[in-house]
């Protein structure tokens, strides 16, 4: 049994297989040839031209129009760190091109997501004449429409699911995923979609050799709204973020350098920024402000230059972030208890609804998330408004929480996402009728499935495979990401000597693994409690990252554990 309480699922067997082959066809990457390109081995792998994708060269030529005319253009985005680091790329490309132009964000409590008849009311009195939505605009269908009846045209620039209408008055829409876009790569998110809209208008300005030159100050900032916003880690995402995690080490940025130093990171010769310590360290002090501060504070890290204002916004963050991950253990607590009192009960249903006007609607979705993976069931957390709730919810494996929510779509005032992640609004008068039907729609869908959470296992590894070659083959695949995981293995029969619980808590676990007749050092983070269930095992089967560990100039092979039964 896993300690974890999860359900261990081998991907495959060895049969003799080189370990990177058995890697690459775990994530999809079958074909020598599709193998040769993830790999890069020909070191040709190049950014698609931006000019393939249907409406780019309709974009250029309206932004070129508005610069030689000089004419005020708005960029518009979204309160996440995709939608913010979309909008400060959108605006160094503008700014390089001498345009006209200013950056509106949504605050989140206060205006809620996407474009308003209310925003389109202050740009006419700002005498603006084009909109460039960022991260956001496809399902503003009414809204651009009211843009061209007072004199505004809109470019959208997004990625989100095709609704049944997309705005019909729209300038031009650059988005990867409609059914003719023509582009190679559909899974790009807001910030990429952002990066192929200044490919275009360097090239079209400057040529494809400066172009690239130009484009190069933009990927770390295409990086970090890619990981932020879970983009998969394969095709041109996965180049653009390897090429960004590159440049982020020593950023050009002042602001990054600044906001790098409040989370602790260090330039070290020879180190690395992994997709894990953005997702982690930068992201969440960025998403900090868009949750429950002001988002322009984040932005302004991301495209001011004084150093002075540069502190004080890293200070910001550093303590919206702060507060925010109180808030989320509070939130989460709360509702843990709730919850666990039911499960204690025998009374705990198949998806988790709770509401309360304590918890605050930026961080609901945080609370959701941990609850869903603590619970292996489906949660929706919502914000009492008075009247009205507002909610976020997460799912799990198995379980489409969109497909969820539409079967309710006659009571709900608001409501849009994906499989795993979807918001909603809906009035208080119906809390009830929808708690009661999502849990009886999710106990038909759930009731006869094994609802603990999967841990997905590359394969097992023999003794022998542990080595430097090994580890040679797990670095080709970075970057890693949604899709192209970090590789995990299990290791059968681990003999466990020298158990320590370690750390300033003693929240993580060490010892010496003996395998065979060899013995490799093991650190487990977060795991300090299970010590002395490990000292008491004569030997156990583990699931674990190999990888080096790099100390005083040393390098030692080293076992990361993450699970044993």
């Amino acid at each position: 049994m896993s300690v974890l309480g999860k359900k261990w699922v081998l991907k495959a067997e060895s049969c003799g297989k080189p370990i990177l082959d058995i890697l690459l066809e775990n994530r999809g990457i079958l074909s020598d040839e599709e193998k040769q390109k993830f790999l890069n081995t020909d070191g040709t792998l190049k950014f698609h031209s931006p000019f393939l994708m249907k409406g780019m060269q309709k974009t250029v030529d309206r932004i070129m129009n508005a610069i030689e005319k000089q004419e005020r253009i708005m960029i518009f985005g979204d309160y996440d760190v995709d939608g913010i680091t979309s909008a400060a790329i959108m605006y160094h490309a503008l700014k390089k091109l001498n345009a006209n132009y200013s950056v509106r964000l949504p605050n989140r409590e206060k205006d809620g997501y996407g474009l308003s008849k209310k925003f389109i009311d202050e740009f006419v009195k700002a005498d603006v004449k084009l909109i460039i939505t960022v991260d956001c605009g496809i399902s503003c269908n009414s809204e651009v429409s009211y843009g061209l009846e007072k004199g505004i045209e809109t470019i959208i620039t997004d990625h989100h699911s095709i609704p049944e209408q997309i705005p019909t008055d729209a300038y031009s829409i650059n988005h990867p995923k409609l059914e003719d876009s023509g582009y190679p790569f559909t899974e790009l998110t807001g910030a990429g979609v952002a990066f192929k809209v200044a490919h275009a208008l360097f090239e079209h300005n400057f040529g494809p050799e400066k172009a690239s030159e130009e484009l190069e100050q933009l990927l770390e900032l295409a990086a970090l709204g890619t990981i932020a916003d879970i983009g998969i880690a394969q095709g041109e995402n996965r180049l653009i973020i390897k090429k960004g995690l590159a440049n982020l080490l020593n950023t050009r940025y002042p602001g990054l350098k600044i906001l790098k130093e409040f989370a602790g990171i260090q330039e070290v010769q020879n180190s690395e920024i992994s997709a894990l310590t953005v997702g982690f360290q930068i992201a969440p002090r960025i998403n900090a402000a868009c949750r429950i501060g002001d988002p322009y504070c984040a932005l302004k890290i991301l495209i001011k230059e004084d150093e002075k204002t540069l502190y004080e916004c890293a200070r910001e963050l550093e303590e919206l972030n702060q507060k925010r991950q109180k808030m989320t253990e509070e939130t989460f607590s709360e509702a843990f208890e709730k919850f666990e009192t039911l499960k204690r009960e025998g009374k705990l249903p198949y998806i988790l609804v709770a509401e309360s006007p304590n918890w605050h609607v930026g961080i609901i979705g945080l609370a959701a998330s941990r609850l869903a993976e603590k619970f292996g069931r489906p949660a929706v957390i919502m914000q009492d408004f008075g009247d009205t709730l507002t909610a976020s919810a997460r799912s799990i494996t198995g379980f489409n929480i969109t497909e969820a929510l539409s079967q309710f779509k006659d009571i709900l005032m608001t409501f849009g996402g994906h499989q795993e992640a979807a918001g909603l609004s809906v009035e208080k008068k119906n809390f009830q009728k929808l708690k009661e039907g999502l849990e009886e729609y999710a106990e038909k869908q759930l009731k006869d499935k094994d609802l603990r959470q999967t841990l997905a296992i590359d394969c097992e590894l023999q003794e022998e495979q542990i080595n430097d070659n090994l580890i040679e083959d797990i670095w080709k695949l970075k970057p890693f990401g949604v899709r192209n995981s970090r590789p995990l293995f299990v290791i059968k029969n681990v003999k466990p000597q020298f158990v320590d619980a370690v750390g300033r808590n003693k929240n993580h676990i060490k010892f010496t693994a003996q395998i065979n007749k060899n013995n490799y050092p093991v650190i487990g983070f977060r795991l300090g409690e299970h010590s002395e269930k490990i000292k008491k095992q004569k030997s156990f089967d583990m699931a674990c990252h190999v990888d080096y560990n790099f100390w005083n100039g040393q390098k030692v092979l080293q076992l990361e554990l993450v699970d044993f039964q």
